[in-house]
Order: structure tokens, then sequence, then C-alpha cells
């Protein structure tokens, strides 16, 4: 192993044991977590909400900023912890793994801006976390976000290498259990990609007002964020990845996420 990825690695392990014993729960509003499949949205709509006064936020995903919580790629599932759902799923009457008050310390210690009202984390699993997490930490409210089928499938085979057929029952499996663990919570919300970058102010908005959070004037106006690593303003890019599908690809993403993909408005789509 590289000497500065362990060194890097050791200190991170010394920073989430220290926090996880001494450091303190804190007490915001409410937590708030992001979920959706991986190449969804979910980046950009956590920096978004990340950009409000009110919102605190962690470094990384919160998967990272903790001892307590399975990371997909290190068991060989780098974007497709669904294609092992069992591993990643915990529901509201898990108490001995993981630690919640551990992971509570060890988020709010990191937290961009701790006296404020609302902490925001975003992991891509914690799809499959759903009931565990809203038993676990006060005032839970979710935001989950769905994305065409076809252009998930297509970024998970061009990011991860994964083939086709892998990247759409990711996107399904994923999908399913997200839809199924938000009908379960009192306060949850689901948008579409789609929908968020065809109206991003008016999806903020609605946003803001689900999460009683007062409007920022500044939040959207003139913005550009990092998108795939370029920064940009807030546009549908869904053509770029359909482009790359030929026939024979969106058959075989079908015959892997037909049915959700109808439900979801999206076979036409593709």
């Amino acid at each position: 192993m590289n000497p500065k990825k362990w060194l890097r690695q050791q200190v991170n392990r010394s920073l989430l044991a220290w926090t996880g014993r001494f450091g303190e729960v804190r007490q915001p509003d409410k937590w708030v977590f992001i979920v959706g499949c991986y190449n969804s949205g979910t980046t950009l709509l956590h920096d978004v909400l990340a950009s409000s006064p009110d919102v605190a936020h962690l470094p990384r995903e919160g998967q990272y900023c903790t001892d307590q919580l399975l990371v997909p790629s290190t068991v060989g599932l780098a974007r497709s912890w669904a294609l092992h759902p069992e591993l990643f799923t915990l529901d509201a009457a898990q108490e001995s793994v993981p630690d919640a008050n551990r992971l509570q310390r060890q988020w709010c210690s990191m937290m961009s801006e701790p006296e404020r009202k609302v902490y925001l984390e975003k992991s891509i699993p914690n799809a499959a976390r759903i009931p565990w997490l809203n038993a676990s930490f006060p005032n839970a409210s979710f935001i989950g976000i769905v994305r065409n089928g076809y252009v998930v499938a297509e970024g998970i085979r061009r990011k991860a290498g994964r083939p086709l057929a892998q990247g759409a029952r990711q996107w399904a499996v994923s999908n399913e259990i997200m839809l199924r663990g938000l009908e379960s919570v009192e306060r949850a919300q689901v948008i579409s990609y789609e929908d968020f970058t065809r109206s991003p102010e008016q999806t903020i908005r609605k946003l803001l007002h689900f999460l009683g959070l007062p409007e920022s004037q500044n939040m959207m106006q003139g913005s550009e964020w990092t998108i795939h690593g370029v920064q940009s303003s807030i546009k549908n890019m869904n053509h770029v990845s359909l482009q790359r599908l030929g026939t024979e690809d969106k058959k075989v993403i079908e015959g892997s996420a037909a049915e959700l993909l109808g439900r979801l408005g999206y076979l036409e789509a593709g």
C-alpha cells in the first residue's frame, strides 16, 4: 500500500475512534438524509441544500465519516450495493450494530457549522437504512431522488465498469428499497432529477418548505455547481448518456428493470 494512503487511513481511524468515544452528541432541530441511486443527482442536490445558511453538512458522504456503516467498495460492490442488499439493510428494530450513539458522535463532530439547526447527510447505501435512521436520529426527514434508469445504468457501466444488466439491477433494486423505506416514515419527500433540473428554483423552494426552512435569495441566483468535476449551472444531462446507448443496450436494461421503468414513467423515455 502507498505509504501516504496508509498514513491517511491510520489518521482517519484514530479520528473516528476519538470522536466516536468523546465527540459531543448535538441536538439539531432535524436531521435530513438525502437518498437515491448512484448517478441520480444526490450530490448536486446535497450541495445546493448545503448552501443554505441554516444547514450544516459533513465534508464528504457520511459513510466515510464513521466506522459504523459498511462501505460498498470495501466488499467489492463499488456503485453496486443493491447486488447484495442484505449486507446493507437495517430496520427500525436493529439495536446492536451499528452503534447509533457512536455514529451520532462521529457525524456531529464533523459537521461544518455545528451550531446550525439542520444537519444534512448523504450516503447512497442509506437507501437501505431508512427505517433504522428514522428510529435512531431525532426528527429525521428524508429526501429521495430518482432519475431515468437508462441513464443511471449507463453511468454505472461507464464509471464502475459494471455490465449494463448489473447497473440496471442496481437502479431497480435500490429504488424499490428506497421507495418502500420512504413510505414507512412520517417525514419524506421524493423528487425526480428531471423535475429538479427543469425547475431547480421551484424544486429547492419546495424542499425548503418541506424542511421548514426560509428561502435564501442567494442560494440559486447566478450559481454554478460542480457537476462531474465541471463547474456548471443546473441542467439536465440525460441526453449525453442516452446517446451512448444503442437499441440492444436499452433492451438489456429493460430486461433487468422494465417494471420499475414503466411505473416511474421512464420506459418510453429510453
